[in-house]
């Protein structure tokens, strides 16, 4: 739809693929998207009322879980109206020609790619911020990690090392996810990339990541698992006292 030639409505294609593949896919987010959302509510309430969990490492899991539900509440719900409609549409102006995008929500660099005017100094401001943004907190995260397995290799115990590596592995696993998804959507460059890689790509780190984060960093932690025991008891116990 346009006036004056100015576009002011954005097509999304999503996944341009067939009803039935629409529907799995919908079904799917969906219930990512559900489990990431109680997932973390679990943790927030559980930091939140739990004595034994008032620590800084659980009040900054609380946060970890508050930037989930908002990075996954911004993006799934408008990702599930695109899959299930097959395609679907938003106002925006400042923009003409092409009103299609061929993604799966209204991200940088596809909304880019419409634009009339010259983009470049768009692009190269949106690459340098990606430095301090992504590179910078990945480097530091990495540097932590390798300082906290140096002092897991001075563990005189076994046991110890091995479950301190297990839980290192599974907490970079999701880091790499999560970053190397980013610098593969915001800075390698986009020429001959395939659009299917790229809404993969995106998949992973705003649905994806949110969805893990839960049972990585807090729900295999064995003081939230005894906590979430604990109030399953005492919630019987409730049930109990009231019959």
């Amino acid at each position: 739809t346009t006036h004056k030639g100015n576009v002011n409505k954005f097509i999304f294609l999503g996944f341009n693929s067939n009803a039935v593949y629409n529907l799995l896919l919908f079904t799917l987010v969906l219930i990512i998207y559900i489990v990431t959302i109680f997932g973390n509510l679990l943790i927030i309430m559980l930091v939140n009322y739990s004595k034994t969990l008032h620590s800084p490492m659980y009040f900054f899991l609380s946060q970890l879980s508050i930037s989930d539900i908002m990075l996954s509440t911004d993006i799934s719900p408008n990702m599930l109206h695109i899959v299930l409609q097959e395609w679907t549409s938003i106002s925006f102006s400042e923009f003409c020609g092409s009103n299609v995008i061929d993604y799966l929500f209204c991200d940088l660099y596809p909304l880019v790619e419409l634009s009339c005017s010259d983009t470049f100094k768009v692009q190269i401001e949106a690459t340098l911020l990606s430095f301090p943004v992504l590179i910078l907190p990945f480097l530091v995260i990495v540097v932590s990690y390798t300082y906290i397995v140096l002092t897991i290799l001075k563990m005189s115990s076994f046991s110890g090392r091995l479950k301190s590596f297990s839980t290192c592995s599974s907490h970079l696993t999701v880091v790499f996810i999560f970053y190397g998804t980013l610098i593969a959507a915001y800075l390698i460059p986009k020429k001959g990339q395939s659009q299917m890689i790229n809404k993969i790509i995106s998949l992973l780190y705003t649905v994806f990541t949110p969805f893990v984060n839960p049972f990585i960093y807090s729900l295999r932690n064995k003081e939230i698992k005894d906590n979430i025991k604990m109030l399953y008891i005492n919630k019987r116990r409730f049930n109990q006292n009231l019959w």
